[in-house]
């Protein structure tokens, strides 16, 4: 069974169209310190309840996300493809305007260690890493739920830049980054997660949600050859216009 599913995957990631700059645009989903640094609530109360267990998840956005996302994020800068960041925050001060699960986690990680897991917007631990800091040319949108489409207009602002890829990366592989792509694909655009740009708690969560994402939803890339592949189309779209 394990071999038919690799052809359908194989097929299906065959299928993907061009990457076109002016058409693009790179989706950082949640890159906050409050989901990233080992000194707010989300780290500390869940390694209360189960030591270790972010551990991988943590090395891995340092070791890999971080480095990967930085060429990405300045490749896309310099071709002109719209930059996204994501912030998972509540809009009331009290977080009453999270989905139901969060607040009960939010309550949870009081409990256990003095604070909320998921921050008010104004917080300090709501914003992004410093690895990753925003240009001013960038977009930061603020959502309340796991998908960067359902809390927003994100749609409407997409297709008024009359975008038709969207480049998906960040935290966490299979929740919010995978919501967001769902969302996307759902929404029409081609959609492409980067492979290397995002990491789940373990490997194999992480590699399972991609195969699954990749099998009929959408693409997936690692960022070098998301680098290649739109390289190639400027190129293509520079000769065409010599030709002609």
């Amino acid at each position: 069974m394990e071999e038919k599913l690799n052809t359908i995957y194989k097929v299906v990631q065959g299928l993907m169209g061009d990457i076109i700059p002016a058409k693009t645009a790179l989706i950082i989903v949640d890159m906050q310190k409050c989901q990233l640094k080992k000194d707010y609530a989300a780290y500390k109360s869940f390694n209360k309840v189960a030591p270790g267990v972010l551990d991988y998840f943590v090395n891995e956005v340092e070791r890999k996300v971080i480095p990967n996302l930085q060429k990405l994020i300045n490749f896309c800068h310099e071709v002109e493809i719209t930059v996204i960041y994501t912030k998972y925050s509540s809009f009331m001060p009290d977080g009453s305007d999270l989905p139901k699960n969060q607040k009960i986690l939010n309550q949870t990680a009081k409990d256990l260690v003095g604070e909320v897991a998921f921050p008010h917007i104004s917080h300090p631990s709501s914003d992004i890493i410093e690895e990753l800091k925003p240009e001013d040319r960038d977009f930061i949108l603020q959502k309340n739920t796991s998908g960067a489409f359902i809390s927003t207009r994100l749609d409407t602002y997409l297709r008024n830049m009359e975008i038709e890829t969207i480049l998906v990366s960040g935290v966490v592989t299979n929740f919010c980054v995978h919501s967001t792509a769902r969302e996307a694909h759902d929404y029409g655009f081609q959609t492409i997660i980067v492979e290397d740009c995002c990491a789940a708690w373990s490997e194999d969560i992480h590699l399972s949600i991609l195969k699954s994402f990749g099998l009929i939803y959408g693409f997936i890339l690692p960022y070098e050859k998301v680098i290649k592949k739109i390289s190639r189309t400027m190129k293509k779209a520079k000769k065409e216009l010599v030709t002609h």
